[in-house]
């Protein structure tokens, strides 16, 4: 089954409209949605009632705080993927506390946090790891010197449970999906692809689930009513 999943960008407490990873830039989802006027992550998630989301808490991707208590009160209403700027095999530990699974960004672990996370966490589908591009390369501030389908390769070696691919560069932007790109990776990887990342409307969910892409992340679709909200029940 294709999956739809919902983003929720959490900083200071509230949700935010995330274009090209930006962040600096990042405003209040509200002052751009048509869909919904609040910007409190719970309220949402209520209102929209998605199977499941997947929450960035940027305040930890950044160092500077956290927001768990709120990601802990979205995930009493739907299934919740955390990406929480994993740094160590604790903070997956930490974050499973608060949420169904953990996503390991290669922007701040490298692969021998993936390494010691996969040997603490027994439970394969509770671990995903997130390469985030920026123009075409891994943005990372570890060592990691790979490309991006190097690191895909190596991670076919990792028992995680899904590769989520977010291309930062048309985040927030419905400026459309790299196709050829996407088709090597589906043919590169071992394990089961989503992809986030200018995805335009309906259209592209067909596509990406044509060439064996198992799950779309999609925001701005769903705020500008590109994609309905049914999409994701």
């Amino acid at each position: 089954m294709f999956r739809t999943i919902f983003v929720l960008d959490i900083f200071d407490g509230i949700v935010v409209h995330a274009i090209r990873g930006k962040r600096k830039e990042y405003m209040p989802v509200s002052d751009f949605s048509s869909v919904c006027d609040t910007s409190d992550a719970v309220e949402i998630v209520k209102a929209f009632n998605p199977a499941e989301v997947y929450a960035a808490d940027l305040n930890r991707i950044r160092g500077i705080g956290d927001n768990f208590p709120v990601v802990r009160e979205a995930s009493r209403y739907c299934k919740t993927i955390l990406s929480c700027g994993v740094r160590s095999a604790e903070d997956v530990t930490n974050g499973l506390m608060i949420a169904d699974t953990v996503t390991i960004g290669t922007e701040n672990a490298d692969f021998s946090v993936i390494r010691q996370a996969c040997e603490m966490i027994r439970d394969r589908s509770r671990i995903d790891v997130n390469i985030d591009l920026m123009n075409n390369k891994i943005l990372t501030n570890t060592k990691i010197s790979l490309t991006p389908m190097e690191a895909i390769e190596k991670l076919n070696d990792y028992p995680i449970s899904h590769l989520i691919i977010i291309d930062l560069t048309k985040v927030g932007t419905e400026s459309g999906i790299n196709l050829g790109f996407l088709e090597d990776v589906v043919a590169c990887s071992d394990h089961p692809v989503i992809f986030g990342g200018g995805v335009q409307d309906m259209n592209d969910l067909d596509t990406l689930r044509d060439i064996g892409v198992k799950g779309a992340l999609i925001a701005t679709a769903i705020h500008n009513n590109s994609i309905p909200l049914k999409v994701l029940r």
